[in-house]
């Protein structure tokens, strides 16, 4: 993209700068912040005990130092954040003082601040790598100051007040469903008590986020109930049915009858429409796809939706398959471990049946740049190429960007990938959409031809949701040649394998390449989703709220949101699939087609 400007803005990052005119230099192993969290691939951190977001460190902005840590340590980059700051922001030439000045955007408010001569100590660094240590696998709970587990009315007032601003202010999806916010919130406030349960709120206001069809909101707070027990099992959807089967993958829970009809006698459609509330008012594939994943969280679907007791045990049907008219009930033991899904398939990068590519992308992250380029270099005078994006639920958009640049012929024109543009609050920069490498029509680093591209597509967009007010102008992300000196045109069937896991940025992935020349998508649509999800904090709860700022939408107009990207060729997984060393029925039809092609 940018013919070959994006690398430019990529490598810039390893350009070295005048050193910092300090005469005392921070120690390796300090930090300038109290304390560190995430949010997804963001940093929050805590200067002068308040949470915010770092815009910028001594200048440096922090996306320029986080896509320095990924490309130099890969899957150590978080760490590096955290713990080595000083040693990587001297590895990019710009050395941190001993006193730093920091930009920072305040979590609870969105006040933008800056403050100067904020010390780099080692007590702070101390305090991150002791976080680090002692945080449980899997443990994404906010850890804020403020956690209490029960406010009073007034508080609860409050906090629903800036709940309503914050919405109105950053969320793109505000009005997208007709959610009626104010009766919602109106009928909040008549059930408050004197006192009121921190858990109680947090779910109300997690069941209401879900109604608005964000795939990404999420609403979260240290007293949400955790399970303690779990179903042994986990589930997933074939072309016969929902099979569940061991963790390990190494069998169905029952090899004889693998597909389960009911939990608890609750048939599995039926408890798929229970889970609903508390999982996304998204595509149909993605409130599937999510639901059955919750029921790993049974203990509290019994509790909260169900209002059934708890219990050490769940009792499945089981069939073995759609026409068994005489399906058996197992009693099975909960489990204390949560089971957990990994990335599948769990197949490696190669040239599979003597001479088609298959390139395997488990996540969009750009540390498998080297390896996407290595990959395609091998395909050079391969028949045909597999991409496979299932199960991948997002991350970045630079695989996307690398491979487009060998599916574009030396006659073909870019073309714009997606649209988008993002609400108008203070919170947001003008550069708010640059990590998404999209980028307003009149920007200058755009090249003569992609500028056309874009007017072009301008002319007749017709976003298929559109609200008049308060949002930026359009911004396109378009796919074009980079210019890098291994790139070439990569000129046979390309075949994209998708399923309804793949959300956010493989949302983007497979619209953009959907219906282009040579690529033919397959498999089953995917999830859904693209946000630019942003947090903020309410005041006296400390309950964090994630929503999208971006409203984003497919070149012909369709929303990411609530759609998902359909497929030329519709194939649902052999029920094999799902264990190691099972059929893979659309990998082996993905082979078929491009033979016959």
């Amino acid at each position: 993209m940018f013919s070959g400007r994006l690398y430019w803005l990529i490598f810039a990052l390893f350009i070295i700068s005048p050193s910092v005119a300090s005469a005392q230099m921070a120690d390796k192993k300090s930090s300038p912040f109290e304390a560190l969290r995430w949010n997804e691939d963001s940093p929050e951190v805590m200067v002068q005990s308040d949470w915010y977001r770092p815009l910028t460190i001594q200048g440096v902005d922090v996306e320029r130092i986080l896509a320095f840590c990924k490309s130099s340590y890969g899957g150590k980059a978080r760490k590096r954040f955290g713990e080595d700051l000083p040693v990587a922001l001297q590895a990019m030439g710009h050395p941190l003082p001993a006193k730093v000045t920091l930009k920072l955007q305040r979590i609870k408010d969105g006040e933008v601040i800056t403050l100067a001569d904020v010390p780099s100590t080692k007590s702070n660094r101390k305090a991150i790598w002791r976080a680090n240590q002692t945080t449980q696998a899997g443990d994404e709970q906010p850890r804020g100051r403020s956690n209490p587990s029960r406010i009073s009315r007034q508080e609860a007032l409050a906090d629903l007040a800036a709940f309503q601003m914050q919405l109105d202010d950053q969320f793109a999806y505000r009005h997208l469903k007709d959610v009626d916010l104010d009766g919602e919130l109106t009928r909040f406030k008549s059930s408050l008590g004197e006192q009121v349960e921190v858990e109680d709120l947090t779910i109300q206001l997690h069941k209401l986020m879900m109604s608005f069809g964000d795939g990404h909101a999420r609403v979260r707070s240290r007293h949400m109930p955790r399970p303690t027990s779990h179903p042994p099992f986990l589930l997933e959807e074939t072309s016969k049915g929902i099979v569940a089967f061991m963790p390990d993958r190494s069998r169905f829970l029952d090899p004889e009858r693998p597909y389960l009809l009911a939990i608890d006698g609750h048939e599995i459609d039926d408890l798929i429409d229970v889970v609903r509330p508390i999982v996304p008012a998204g595509s149909t594939q993605l409130v599937r796809s999510r639901a059955l994943r919750e029921v790993r969280t049974l203990e509290m679907i019994r509790e909260l939706l169900l209002e059934e007791p708890a219990k050490e045990t769940l009792t499945c049907m089981l069939a073995s398959g759609p026409t068994d008219t005489q399906p058996v009930r197992y009693l099975h033991q909960m489990n204390s471990k949560r089971p957990i899904y990994g990335d599948w398939p769990n197949l490696k990068s190669g040239i599979i049946d003597s001479d088609i590519g298959y390139l395997r992308i488990e996540e969009m992250d750009d540390r498998l740049i080297p390896r996407i380029r290595t990959s395609m270099d091998e395909f050079r005078d391969t028949k045909g190429l597999i991409v496979d994006v299932r199960g991948n639920g997002g991350g970045t958009r630079l695989p996307l960007i690398v491979l487009a640049g060998y599916l574009l012929g030396p006659d073909e024109d870019p073309w714009v990938g997606s649209v988008a543009r993002y609400r108008t609050s203070d919170r947001f920069g003008r550069d708010h959409l640059d990590a998404r490498y999209m980028y307003r029509a009149d920007d200058p680093r755009w090249s003569s031809d992609q500028r056309r591209v874009i007017t072009d597509l301008a002319e007749d967009f017709q976003p298929e949701w559109d609200h008049p007010e308060g949002f930026s102008d359009w911004h396109y992300l378009v796919l074009d040649r980079t210019g890098v000196d291994d790139e070439y045109f990569y000129d046979k069937p390309v075949v994209i394998l998708s399923d309804a896991n793949c959300f956010s940025a493989t949302d983007i992935f497979l619209g953009a390449l959907s219906g282009r020349p040579r690529v033919t998508l397959m498999g089953a649509p995917s999830g859904g989703g693209s946000a630019r999800s942003q947090r903020f904090e309410l005041p006296n709860s400390g309950i964090e709220i994630s929503c999208a700022s971006m409203a984003s939408f497919r070149p012909d107009g369709r929303l990411y949101d609530g759609r998902g990207i359909e497929v030329d060729i519709e194939i649902d997984p052999d029920p094999t699939f799902f264990l190691m060393n099972g059929k893979d029925n659309v990998l082996e039809a993905a082979v078929e087609h491009i033979r016959s092609n």
